[in-house]
Parts: structure tokens; sequence; C-alpha cells
């Protein structure tokens, strides 16, 4: 039985994404066609096999799940996609320090969907995206996590200050350091702003640089040797930003306001 169920998810992909897809709901067979954008016969032998399976059934012409393939779609969807996650960009993620990222998020990083990796050419090595500044002044609110300094982000958040847009930010303590050195002008402006809010972050575990909106998440991971590479993650999803979201509170509540 075990390795049946085995091989009917698992080995087929077309099998896995109907399970998937029917944990929406019951769907009707013109609504599966267009959800994977096919003909109707080539759904037919992949629902006969999970039916054989008693993974779905068909009430009135309807395909829904049974009891027991609810309760297998739910189990491999995080696997899922942590495995899309991970295939999709290998040479990327097998680099990464993921130590910092808490257990209960790191199990759900499949979460992070249709991301892409962002690495900016040598000439604008230490310019930000342009899809990542124009994404910042379009965004009701910000969320950052900053380990990383860079000279020109407190300018452009002392700006954001000046705006309506919500803005949150954890400083590490090096971080912090630098702006008080470098930049205390921009950072006294982001002080004094009634929609800014600045948090210290005085923990040993070194986050991950991170920003979460209502529009995009971007984040930057260190490499296994501790140091930032300028390939970011970025992301305009409502999972991956659900996901980033809680990251930026789990930092936030181990922070300090100031």
């Amino acid at each position: 039985m075990e390795s049946s169920l085995t091989e009917t998810i698992w080995f087929s992909e077309k099998r896995r994404k109907i399970l998937l897809l029917l944990l929406d709901g019951p769907k009707k067979p013109e609504e599966m066609k267009e959800a994977f954008g096919v003909a109707w016969r080539s759904l037919i032998l992949p629902l006969k096999e999970l039916r054989e399976a008693e993974l779905v059934c068909n009430p009135e012409g309807m395909y829904e799940l049974s009891y027991i393939g609810k309760l297998i779609a739910e189990t491999v969807k995080p696997v899922n996609g942590i495995l899309n996650l991970f295939e999709k960009d290998t040479d990327y993620w097998v680099k990464r320090d993921l130590n910092a990222i808490p257990k209960y998020l790191l199990d759900r990083m499949g979460e992070i969907e249709d991301c892409i990796i962002a690495e900016p050419e040598l000439n604008d090595m230490f310019e930000p995206p342009v899809e990542f500044t124009e994404g910042l002044l379009h965004s009701k609110y910000v969320h950052s996590v900053f380990s990383i300094y860079h000279p020109l982000y407190p300018p452009f958040y002392s700006e954001l200050a000046e705006k309506e847009t919500e803005v949150s930010i954890v400083l590490t303590q090096s971080v912090m350091q630098r702006m008080l050195e470098d930049k205390d002008k921009e950072l006294q402006k982001m002080r004094d702003s009634q929609n800014t809010k600045l948090f210290l972050y005085e923990k040993d575990v070194c986050p991950p640089s991170m920003v979460v909106t209502d529009n995009f998440i971007s984040a930057s991971f260190f490499n296994v040797n501790g140091r930032y590479d300028h390939r970011d993650i970025m992301s305009y999803s409502r999972s991956s930003r659900n996901w980033g979201e809680e990251m930026f509170k789990h930092y936030q509540n181990m922070a300090t306001e100031i």
C-alpha cells in the first residue's frame, strides 16, 4: 500500500499537481483544463490512477480529494514547494547559510514562490536594483531588516520617512554604528518621523538583510562563508510576502525599539 501510494504521488508530476490543485477545493473538468492549460484527454489517465488509489473522488461530475487524499496533499505541498524552490536555483541555494532562519519558517521555505535571483552587473555592483527602488516608492508599508550596511539606503529611507509610507526597520549593532558615524542626519530624520519605527537587534545570530512590502519581498542571504555576494532573491507572490512578513516579525520581536 505504501509503495503504491509513493509511486502514485512522487513518480508523476502531473498526478502530484492534480492533488495540489484539488487541495484548493473541488474542480469541474473545465476548471482543471484551464488550470493546466492542456486538453482534457491528457488528464484522464492521471485522474483515473488517483481515483484507483482512492485519493480523488468524482461525485456529480466534480473532482475532489478524498479524506486521505486531502491529508496526503497537505503533507506533499510544503515538500513540493521546497523542491521547486531549490531545484530552480540549486547553485544559489546550496551556497547559502540558512542557519539564521527559525525552524518553523525553514520548514515552510517552499512558500517562497516565483522568486528570481537578482545579480547586478559589475558596473552596478553597489547600486540598488531599479525594481527594488521603484517597488519601495510605490509601497504602502516597508518592513526591513538591515544586517548589511549600504550607504545609499539611509538617504532613501529618510525620503520614505517624509512620505506617508509606514516604515519599520530592524538594525543590527554594526549597521547602527555605521549609520551613526556616516549617516547621522538621515538616521535622525527617520527617528523623528511619525511614520518610521526603528529597532536595535543585539543577538549573536546575524539575520539576513531583507525588505518586505505590500508589493514584494527582497532578501540577501549570506553565503556559507558568512559573506554577502550581491545576489538577492526577489518575489512578488503573496505567499512569499507572507513568509517574509513572518520572518521580519521574528526579528522585530527579538529587537528593542529605539
